[in-house]
């Protein structure tokens, strides 16, 4: 296979083939609708654990399932493997994932954390590098993600263990070798199945006594999952083009991106 630029595209009509890990989740659905409804994509393929997605069927733009067993996801040399075939087979260019362990993560060691978060992304990335194909990817990680926070403190959303991993999985996507890499770091996101319902109640209470004693940093703004997953498409092209390499991705960038939905909504 030779290397294809970002603008000729394997699905033969100049439509980006994107490759998207973590489609189960609530980010990673909405990533995939996005992308549907995005003009320059006109391909997606999800990499599934155990079962098809029912939903997958009903999107507007050509969209192909890849199901692996819970054996071999858990198998992080095929893993690597699959993806990089996969991603030769249909030539895909554009790379997302929003893969991790999304409840709970108090309640796990951090062994178990870094195993889904760390290492099944880094599996995934090295296998998009693998093809010599996929030249962008969006990767989902946390606001404030650190690699040198406090591994032994809290596991739970927002504590330095949970912060830690993700700047771990965030070092180790960024070190696969994929020409631009776009972290997004976003805070509490509204309508995720992982959000509890109570604290999208609580947040503008917490808003407003939080300006009552300091000025909250915007990016600790909250975002909507449907936004959050136009942005990513989004992200996956006008910022690989405006600003090659590795970036990070916070509230004021997410929002800078949104606005330029029109020039790529179909």
């Amino acid at each position: 296979y030779r290397r294809r630029s970002s603008i000729e595209m394997a699905t033969g009509d100049g439509k980006i083939t994107a490759v998207v890990f973590g489609a189960s989740g609530s980010v990673g659905q909405a990533v995939c609708r996005a992308l549907a409804n995005l003009k320059p994509y006109g391909h997606i393929i999800s990499i599934n654990r155990s079962r098809k997605l029912d939903w997958m069927e009903s999107l507007s733009i050509k969209a192909t399932q890849v199901v692996l067993s819970r054996e071999d996801f858990q198998d992080l040399k095929k893993i690597r493997q699959v993806t990089a075939k996969v991603c030769k087979d249909h030539g895909a260019t554009h790379a997302f994932s929003s893969l991790g362990i999304g409840t709970k993560t108090g309640s796990i060691t951090k062994e178990q954390h870094r195993a889904v978060d760390v290492e099944t992304n880094r599996a995934f990335a090295l296998g998009c590098s693998d093809s010599k194909l996929v030249t962008s990817m969006v990767f989902l990680s946390s606001v404030s993600a650190d690699p040198n926070a406090n591994e032994n403190g809290s596991g739970t959303a927002g504590g330095s263990r949970y912060l830690r991993v993700k700047g771990e999985s965030e070092e180790a996507v960024k070190a696969a070798g994929i020409r631009n890499c776009r972290i997004i770091r976003p805070a509490m996101i509204k309508g995720s199945q992982n959000t509890p319902c109570i604290l999208e109640c609580m947040e503008p209470c917490c808003w407003y006594a939080c300006c009552l004693f300091a000025c909250l940093p915007s990016k600790f703004h909250s975002i909507d999952v449907d936004e959050l997953g136009v942005a990513m498409g989004i992200a996956g092209i006008e910022e690989a083009a405006e600003s090659p390499g590795n970036l990070n991705i916070e509230y004021d960038k997410i929002v800078g991106i949104l606005s330029l939905r029109s020039k790529y909504i179909r």
